[in-house]
């Protein structure tokens, strides 16, 4: 009899502890991304700089790359996309930081967002 209590109360605790109701539920990604300057804030210190705008531009081109392969495009193709980025991504980055930069101390505060 004690044998038939030990092996039937873990099942039973279990039981009484956990939800039997509980389902699974998947996780669904959101889409609705909205993608802005401050996306470029990779440390998330609400301040960009040209190695922060360097890294977003070389995730677009890999996402660039991977749209690319998904639509059956040639990896020639693909490795000329990433070549150009790796080429350029220096100078674009510079340009943006420009751009985003009004006081010209190559780094863009939050005050220069708004």
């Amino acid at each position: 009899m004690r044998k038939i209590l030990l092996g039937v109360l873990p099942a039973f605790l279990a039981l009484a502890v956990f939800d039997a109701n509980a389902r699974y539920i998947p996780y669904v990604a959101p889409t609705d991304v909205v993608t802005q300057s401050g996306g470029y804030d990779q440390n998330g210190d609400n301040y960009i700089t040209a190695d922060e705008v360097e890294e977003e531009l070389r995730e677009d081109a890999i996402d660039k790359a991977i749209a690319m392969q998904k639509k059956g495009m040639s990896q020639k193709a693909i490795d000329k996309v990433v070549k150009d980025m790796e080429r350029t991504v220096e100078q674009d980055a510079e340009k943006i930081i420009d751009i985003l930069d009004t006081d010209g101390d190559e780094l863009v505060e939050p005050e220069e967002l708004k």
